[in-house]
Order: C-alpha cells, then sequence, then structure tokens
C-alpha cells in the first residue's frame, strides 16, 4: 500500500478478534468475510489501521495465542484467500491490516514441538525449545499467571524433560538462542508480508531469551533477535512496522525501540492505568509522574497508546498501593479481577458515565503517540463477568437490536460466547445501528474526535510540553509540530474546575476549539482564565488567524497594524509616534503590554537612516527594541506596524532578526557613535578596531538575547532584555582583562544606555568567537562513551581546576570596578544565604511542584547544615558555571556565559559546586542513554561511569584546594569548605527548579530529578 513510510505515526488504530465481529455463515463465530463486510463502517468511523487478534489455526486454549500453524487461516475464520481479499478491500479504503506475529511460544500442539520432544536429547530437532532435566533452573524469574500458574516449567513424559513456558503450560516457550528458529520466525514474516499485512504486533517480546542469574525479562540477547527481524523487515518490505507489546517500566519499554533499528513502535503500558489512577483520585501527579519517567524515544519511533485491549486492564507497572486504589475503585467485586489486572471493558470501569468516556478518549486522542482503540468501546459496550478468564471482555459485536445484536444469525446458544443482554449494555440498547442514526451519540461523538485528530499532524508526531498550573485538579499540556501549536486543557474531577494558564509565550495568538470550531479569547501576558465542566475538555489550536487561513500573506490577511506616521525630512519621533509605539507595537513585538513604557527612541542615522533604537522598561527592567523601516516593499509577514512619510508607504519591522543589523552595529563601535534622546546610547571600541563584516551568521538565541556571528571570527550578542552593566558580562570581562586574565573571550566593543535615572545598562557587545569550540562537557561525553577514565580526563580535571583558581584569583583581586575584590564573610551572611535558600524552597512547595514537596525536609536538613561561621572572605564568581560554559582551546580552559549579579555575591565556591553539579549531570544523562544500548550491562555501565566521573571529581576537588589555598576566599578548614559547597550545590538546584518552572517547564521534570539528588 503506497504512502508515507511513517504512516503508523499518523494512524488511529482499531483492535479486534476475528471471531467476535461479523459472523457471515451463521456458524455462531465471526469469520474473515463478516469482518471484510463491516470495512466500510471502520472506513467511516476513522480508523486506518486494523489489529487483528490471532487468526491461526489453534486448539484455542488461549484465545489463538497458542498457535499451531503460523501460516494458516483457522478454519473456523475462513481460508488464506478470505484474508488476502480481506487485506486488498482494506488497502482500497486506505486501512493498513496489521496481524499478531507471537514469536515467545507456541501451542505445544505445534508440529514443532510435537517433532521436539520426541527427537533426541542435543539433537538440531530438540534444541528449538528450552528444557531442562529438573526445574530450578532459572529461579529468578516471575510467574506472570499467577492465577494459574505455579511454575514456568512443566514435565513432559514423552521428552522425559521439564520445558520452559513463561504464560500457560500448554505454551511452550521458542528457544531464540537457535538460529534455525530465529530463520523460521522470519520465514513466517516474510509470509504474512507478501499476503500483504503492514505491520506486526510482536506478542510477549520481552521474553525471547533465557540466561541464568537474571530475571530472563529485556536480555541484550532479546534485543539482539529484535534487530535480526527489523534488518530483515527494513530490507525487504521497508513500509512494514513492529509494534512491541512489553509490559514493563518506561526505562525498559523504551529499549525495544532500539537506536531506531527495533520496534517501530511499543505500547506504553505504564501510562495506560495512571489515566485511570489520575481520574480516580482527580489529580493529574501520576500522569505528569509517569510522563516525566518515560525517556525520549529515536526519531522516528512512536508509542501506541490506549485505554483498553483484549485482556485485563494490567496493573503490574504500578506499586502495591497504587493497585490496592485502583481495585478498590475500579474492581470493587473480586469476580472482576484476574491475575493482577482488572477485566472490565472501558464503560463499566467509568460506571457508563458519558463525561468520563468522552474525557478518557479525548486523552487518548491528544496524548504523544498512536491511540489503539478496542472494538465496541466506541459505542460504549459492556462486558460479561460471568465469562471464565478473559473472555468476558470478548463478546460478540453488538450490531443493532435484532437477535443477536446483529452478529450472527445463528441460533444464540451456538455462538462462541454470548451476546450482553443486561438493561445498561446489553445489544438492544447499546448496538451501532442506534447510534449512527442519534446525532448526540457516543458513536458520532468519536466520529467527529477522530476526524479532528487526523487533520492535526501535532497529535501525531509533535512534541509534549508539560503545564504545571497550581490547580492539580486539571491536567494541560501541549502539542507541537512544525510550527503548529495544540493545547490540550482537562478536567480530571468530578466538579467544575477553573485553571490559569501562563501562555505568555504565546501571547498575541486566539485558542481555536478544535472539536466545537470555536474562537475563544486572545491570549496576553497575564494568566489565561479557562473554565472546564465536570470531566470537560478542550483541543485548542492556538493560531495567529483564528479563521485558519493558511492562504499566503495577503494586506487583507494581515492583523490590523497600526501606523507610524514619521516626517519627509527623515526619521524622526514625534509625541504620536511614540504613543502608537508605546500602545500597539511594543504589545505586538515583545507580546505584553508589561514590559513598560517606551523611554527613548533613537534614530540611528549615523549607522542607517532606516534604523531605530527603542527602550522599553520600568523599574528594573530596560529592554532593548531596535526597529528597521521598510519603504516601498512588497508586505512584510514579519511587519509590527505599517509606516507612512507623506504618500511613501513601507513596514517596520523587528532589526534584532535581520543579518544586516549585527554588522552595522559593530560600524557605530567602530565610529563611536552616540546617539540622545532623554537618555544616551553609545557604541564604544573596547579593544582594537575590528574589521567590516563581510559575512553574518544567526547563531541561534540566548535567553533574552539574539546573537550573531561576523566573519566566523566575532560574535555580537543584541540584548533584548538589557543587563545592568555592574551585573553584565561586560563587567567581568572588562575586569579580567584588566587583570591580565587571559582564559577569557576578548571583548572587542560595547553599546550602551544610561537611562535618565543614570544607570547604565548592555545593548550589544562584539567579543572574540572561537569557531567549533569543544567544550568540557562535550569532552567528558566523549570519555564517558569510551567508558575509561584515561589520562586525558585527569589531566582536563586539572587543567580546568587551576584555570578556576586563576579565575578566582582575578575576581578576588580589586581593580578599577569596586564589584571586585574581597570582603569577609559575617555571619548574618550565611544567615542571608540560609534564609534566601529556605525562601526558594518555600515558593516551590507553595507552587505545588510534586517532587520538591516530596523532599522539602530532606532539602530543609541539608540547607540547615549550612556552618554558622566560617572563615573566609566573599567576592564575586562566575555564577553561571557549568561545563558547557567552559571551552577547551588547545586544551586550554576558556571560561564564557559570566553571569553573576552584586547582589548574588557570595563565595567562588558556588562554582566549584555548580561544576561538581555539571559534572553529576552528565554521568546520569550517559547512564540513562545507555539504557537504549542492546549490548552494554546497564549495570556495569552505571558503574563504571559513577567510577570515572567520581575519579575525574576527586582530581578536580584536589587540585582546586591546591591551586587556590593562597585564596582569602577558600576556607582554610576543609570541613567548613565541604560544607559550604554542598550548601552551594542544594542552593543551585534550587534555582534551576525556580528556573524551570517559570521559563522552561520543559525541563521541569530533570531540575527536579536534580534536586533530589542532591538530598538522598
Amino acid at each position: 500500500m503506497p504512502g508515507d513510510p511513517q504512516w503508523y505515526r499518523d494512524a488511529v488504530v482499531y483492535q479486534t478478534h476475528v471471531k467476535a465481529f461479523r459472523d457471515s455463515n451463521g456458524d455462531g463465530i465471526g469469520d474473515v468475510n463478516g469482518l471484510t463486510s463491516r470495512l466500510d463502517y471502520l472506513a467511516e468511523l476513522g480508523v486506518t489501521a486494523l489489529w487483528l487478534l490471532p487468526f491461526f489455526p489453534s486448539p484455542l486454549r488461549d484465545d489463538g495465542y497458542d498457535i499451531a500453524d503460523y501460516t494458516g487461516v483457522h478454519p473456523a475464520y475462513g481460508t488464506l484467500e478470505d484474508v488476502h481479499r480481506l487485506v486488498a478491500e482494506a488497502h482500497d479504503r486506505g486501512i493498513r491490516v496489521i496481524a499478531e506475529l507471537v514469536v515467545n511460544h507456541t501451542s505445544d500442539e505445534h508440529p514443532w514441538f510435537q517433532r521436539a520432544r520426541r527427537a533426541e536429547r542435543g539433537s538440531p530437532e530438540r534444541e528449538w525449545y528450552v528444557w531442562s532435566d529438573d526445574d530450578r533452573k532459572y529461579a529468578g524469574t516471575r510467574i506472570i499467571f499467577t492465577d494459574t500458574e505455579w511454575s514456568n516449567w512443566s514435565w513432559d513424559p514423552v521428552a522425559g524433560q521439564y520445558y520452559w513456558h513463561r504464560f500457560f503450560s500448554h505454551q511452550p516457550d521458542l528457544n531464540f538462542q537457535n538460529p534455525e528458529v530465529i530463520g523460521a520466525i522470519t520465514d513466517v514474516m516474510r509470509f504474512w508480508s507478501k499476503v500483504g499485512i503492514d505491520g506486526f504486533r510482536l506478542d510477549a517480546v520481552p521474553y525471547l531469551c533465557e540466561r541464568e542469574g537474571t530475571n530472563n525479562e529485556n536480555l541484550p540477547e532479546t534485543h539482539g533477535v529484535i534487530k535480526i527481524l527489523r534488518a530483515v523487515l527494513e530490507n525487504e518490505f521497508p513500509d512494514r512496522i513492529f509494534l512491541a507489546e512489553a509490559n514493563q517500566w518506561p526505562e525498559d519499554l523504551s529499549s525495544y525501540f532500539g537506536d531506531g533499528d527495533e520496534c517501530h513502535m511499543c505500547f506504553h503500558f505504564p501510562l495506560m492505568p495512571r489515566l485511570f489512577m489520575a481520574v480516580a483520585d482527580e489529580d493529574r501527579y501520576p500522569i505528569h509522574d509517569i510522563l516525566r519517567q518515560t525517556p525520549p524515544i529515536p526519531e522516528g519511533c512512536q508509542w501506541a497508546v490506549f485505554l483498553r485491549n483484549h485482556d485485563e486492564l494490567t496493573l503490574e507497572m504500578v506499586s502495591d498501593r497504587e493497585r490496592e486504589r485502583m481495585n478498590a475503585v475500579y474492581a470493587i467485586e473480586p469476580k472482576m479481577r484476574i491475575n493482577v489486572g482488572i477485566r472490565r471493558r472501558l464503560a463499566p470501569l467509568l460506571e457508563n458515565d458519558r463525561r468520563r468516556i468522552e474525557l478518557m478518549n479525548g486523552l487518548l486522542m491528544s496524548m504523544p503517540g498512536t491511540p489503539v482503540i478496542y472494538y465496541g468501546d466506541e459505542i460504549g459496550m459492556g462486558d460479561n463477568l460471568f465469562l471464565k478468564d478473559r473472555d468476558g471482555v470478548r463478546t460478540p459485536m453488538q450490531w443493532s437490536p435484532d437477535r443477536n445484536g446483529g452478529f450472527s444469525d445463528a441460533d444464540h446458544i451456538r455462538l462462541y460466547a454470548p451476546v450482553v443482554t443486561d438493561p445498561t449494555y446489553g445489544y438492544e440498547a447499546v448496538n451501532v445501528e442506534t447510534q449512527a442514526r442519534t446525532p448526540t451519540s457516543l458513536l458520532n461523538w468519536m466520529r467527529r474526535t477522530i476526524a479532528v485528530r487526523k487533520a492535526s499532524r501535532a497529535f501525531g508526531r509533535g512534541t509534549l510540553t508539560l503545564l504545571y498550573p497550581s490547580n492539580r485538579r486539571v491536567l494541560a499540556y501541549l502539542r507541537e509540530f512544525d510550527g503548529e501549536t495544540l493545547l490540550v486543557v482537562a478536567n480530571l474531577a468530578r466538579t467544575a474546575q477553573a485553571v490559569q494558564l501562563d501562555l505568555s509565550a504565546f501571547a498575541g495568538r486566539t485558542p481555536f476549539e478544535m472539536l466545537g470550531s470555536t474562537a475563544f479569547p486572545p491570549i496576553a501576558t497575564s494568566p489565561y482564565a479557562v473554565t472546564l465542566g465536570p470531566y470537560g475538555f478542550f483541543w485548542f489550536a492556538l493560531v495567529r488567524d483564528p479563521s485558519g487561513a493558511a492562504a499566503p500573506i495577503r494586506s487583507s490577511a494581515l492583523p490590523e497594524l497600526p501606523t507610524v506616521v514619521v516626517p519627509r525630512a527623515g526619521l524622526a519621533f514625534d509625541r504620536w509616534a511614540r504613543a502608537v509605539i508605546d500602545s500597539d507595537i511594543v504589545p505586538l513585538a515583545l507580546g505584553a503590554s508589561e514590559h513598560g513604557h517606551v523611554r527613548d527612541a533613537f534614530v540611528a542615522a549615523e549607522i542607517d537612516p532606516a534604523l531605530a533604537f527603542v527602550v522599553v522598561g520600568d523599574g528594573l527592567r530596560r529592554i532593548s527594541l531596535p526597529l528597521r523601516f521598510v519603504w516601498d516593499a512588497p508586505v512584510r509577514e514579519d511587519a509590527v506596524a505599517r509606516a507612512r512619510s507623506g504618500p511613501r508607504e513601507g513596514w517596520i519591522v523587528d532589526a534584532g532578526g535581520d543579518a544586516s543589523t549585527a554588522p552595522l552595529v559593530e560600524r557605530a563601535m567602530r565610529a563611536g557613535v552616540v546617539l540622545r534622546d532623554e537618555g544616551r546610547m553609545t557604541f564604544a571600541l573596547e579593544g582594537s578596531p575590528m574589521p567590516e563584516a563581510s559575512s553574518s551568521q544567526r547563531l541561534g538565541s540566548a535567553t533574552g538575547a539574539r546573537r550573531w556571528v561576523l566573519d566566523d571570527a566575532r560574535l555580537v550578542t543584541l540584548h533584548r532584555q538589557m543587563p545592568r552593566l555592574r551585573n553584565s558580562g561586560v563587567a567581568f570581562l572588562r575586569h579580567l582583562h584588566e587583570r591580565g586574565f587571559a582564559q577569557a573571550p576578548e571583548l572587542l566593543g560595547t553599546a550602551t544606555y544610561v537611562d535618565t535615572d543614570r544607570e547604565t545598562w548592555v545593548v550589544a557587545t562584539s567579543q572574540r568567537y572561537v569557531p567549533h569550540p569543544i567544550d568540557a562537557e562535550g569532552s567528558l561525553r566523549d570519555i564517558l562513551r569510551a567508558g575509561a577514565a584515561d589520562e586525558r580526563l585527569l589531566r582536563s580535571a586539572t587543567n580546568v581546576a587551576d584555570a578556576l583558581a586563576a579565575l578566582h584569583r582575578a575576581l578576588a583581586t580589586p581593580g578599577s570596578d569596586p564589584t571586585f575584590g574581597t570582603r569577609p564573610i559575617e555571619d548574618a551572611d550565611l544567615a542571608a544565604w540560609r534564609a534566601a535558600a529556605g525562601d526558594d524552597l518555600q515558593a516551590l512547595v507553595a507552587a505545588g511542584v510534586e517532587g520538591v514537596v516530596a523532599v522539602r525536609e530532606r532539602v530543609a536538613a541539608a540547607l540547615a547544615k549550612l556552618p554558622p561561621h566560617v572563615n573566609a572572605a566573599s567576592a564575586r564568581a562566575h555564577g553561571r558555571l557549568t561545563l558547557h560554559r567552559v571551552l577547551l582551546v588547545g586544551g586550554v580552559p576558556v571560561f564564557v556565559g559570566f553571569g553573576e549579579t552584586v547582589d548574588d555575591r557570595s563565595s567562588p565556591l558556588k562554582d566549584v559546586a555548580s561544576l561538581a553539579r555539571s559534572f553529576d549531570a552528565v554521568a546520569r544523562e550517559s547512564i540513562l542513554a545507555s539504557a537504549h544500548d542492546p549490548t552494554a550491562d546497564p549495570l556495569e555501565t552505571r558503574a563504571t561511569t559513577r567510577s570515572i566521573v567520581a575519579r575525574a571529581l576527586a582530581t578536580f576537588f584536589e587540585r582546586y584546594a591546591i591551586s587556590a589555598r593562597d585564596l582569602p576566599t577558600l576556607p582554610r578548614d576543609p570541613a567548613q569548605r565541604d560544607a559550604m559547597v554542598a550548601f552551594f550545590r542544594v542552593q543551585s538546584a534550587l534555582r534551576d527548579v525556580r528556573e524551570a518552572l517559570s521559563r522552561r517547564p520543559a525541563d521541569l521534570a530533570r531540575a527536579v530529578d536534580a534536586l533530589q539528588v542532591e538530598c538522598p
């Protein structure tokens, strides 16, 4: 079937059993032809993939998962020709077909097993399965079906040995250490691919291989088998996919993607029960928690998400406490439980509450991944708890209120299972025919929801960003892909809820409710208020044009931009022009009006007659907004205003994003240009004149700044949020140059602004640029990948320690800037540091950050360990030091990114602490990355990585203590020194969490995890 090879990422999957869907021949059992006759129903529902449970020859002791022939069709279901026709007709309707590849085990009636049990011990035929002379081997392996099995070994009197089985005793496990078995399964995969099957669900995939001394789950050997199968599939059938069934914790589950060379998709088993938990507890935490625990997956891979399926609602991947809670809410009667799960369908689980059913489907369809719908859940079918085992959720599909629910013309006694007949869920009350002609039915709601989901690729392929509003009964998250941003807001509570969301990053956009096609009020920088009914949810598209227009921009399609009128003689701003800039342009360009009012508007005629610098701000903030006037030009989509000078018309754009602006700023520095309004903007050289730039390339935006590389030799930074001069990197680089410290970038030029309060702010800088730099963080990652702490690492740690001590010596030496130098640390200083860190902790607790609340006592105890008195001096420090901000230029450390404010002055040991945290962070990321490597032993990798980093840190600490021993900032008492470093580590971790909470919500989970590491 032609199309996108990554079709599975945008798919909506429908799962059914052939026997349960439609009986075409009146024998009481659904069949392939009956399923084919209902393909139009699936197409109208909107599904794009059909997942079929096993339809192969089988004794049916496990509903077909006990396969007796991999390349046939069970005679009760039809013939191979019927399957060919089903696949062809499904493809004609744009529906792919996914079949089961039950690779872990076969039926004990399979010819392979019958041949193996009769073969001699050690013969090639016997080695197709796993045998033992006793049942004590693999003692550390758990039993999965605890209700029916007491051992993973069963005695075979014919073979005279025990055979291994992870599931039922009539399902012996294949021996995947045998290449012949892998070859046979590969042939099965080829056979069905040639039939036209589009994908294979790999059943029970974590259990393929065994090794003594392990729990026999997720072994590297298993991943090796999957890689072999994937390589064949990729080579011969590149548009086919693997979907892994691996009921594991996220860190193990995600390993089945490999490096994009194993399974294309994996079911997200840990997420599913937590969706139900969150609704039961009216608290988003279970969902947030498991999503934060979920590692990133390789490009092109995809999660499969689901609410219910043909098995029990599994509770294996939850804690004992969580399992008890789930049973208390969703399985109050013992007969509702089986193994370690709940055998109920979706509608009965949710007490047939239409609001909760819609909410859960709304979450299913908007979570990261591909949604899988279990047959009948689209109409709210019920279950039959009086049927054995899992059969209660596998009853016939209910098509109409006629006999047998329209499933079969057979006498009801001949049906493979009785149709549900109770008053609430029976076929007379719940069926496709009735719901299809009822506009407000669940079926029609599902059709609409699926159609809306399919219209946006952001649902299937977009990134996920969790939001953290204070009301934990509300779950909110962003899905973003290819310029499209979707916002999902869901009320998990049975009562109406109000929530305020920080959407300031999207100020100016309009939330367009997708299911109702309704535009909501535009977003501003103030918190965005949303009110939701009980179990209500919204899907919003955050659009710039609420009509959804995607056509090329025309002037009539632009927002109603304000017009700034300037004199014909040249650029100038009278009070009317300033008023328009203040009231209209600033909110549009900066996304808010809270930035303050226009303080100055400088016309940069000496630089470029079409360039102006507007300074905005009140209180402690100053913002630089460079504007360029573009005359007589076609429509500019990036325009923030129109311009008019007499009859001449033009556009005003943000000049900060224009490649020509940075070279003009350097030209002004060389010329010593001074611009005057109420305040003054001064451009000046700090060193030798730089040449005229011949190239200008955007490097990327730092926080509050835009950076341009000129001639691959100089870095020009245009600050949006201007730092005070005394708190900026300029102050540091000037002082370090004055002190002869060479291991920092050379400052070449500056642009500063002095306001009417005589405060100086930094507008722009030019400094020497190191092209393609290697930083200490990247160097450490390379060494950790190599897995050996060689002399290069220890030498690098020594060099960084020496350089840091030299940096601190320069910062502690007085100069022309009075903020540098030292002063004694008073007891009151220590108390103030402790109090400030305590305030950070209390603010995070008050904000309801779950991970911080859980460890607040440990954090408070760690902060309390700061000594009440130390014998040392305070001095300014780098303040934001990480391994990433230590460049290695010819092996020599160069420090970049200075950022400590004067008010944050404390001790240079904060740099030691932050560098140590940076070492540990790289170690944690390396350990996490190794979990995806099937060739690596996770325990060995973790131990090796920690050992390497510990050696590097020990070398760094020892060397710094030696190199800085003459500094008054270093306590002579090692205990005081260690206590201060420990305090600054915790303080730094707290500030990282606060910054993530307010500015980078996507990094919050990582920051919270790092804080917890600091307080074991």
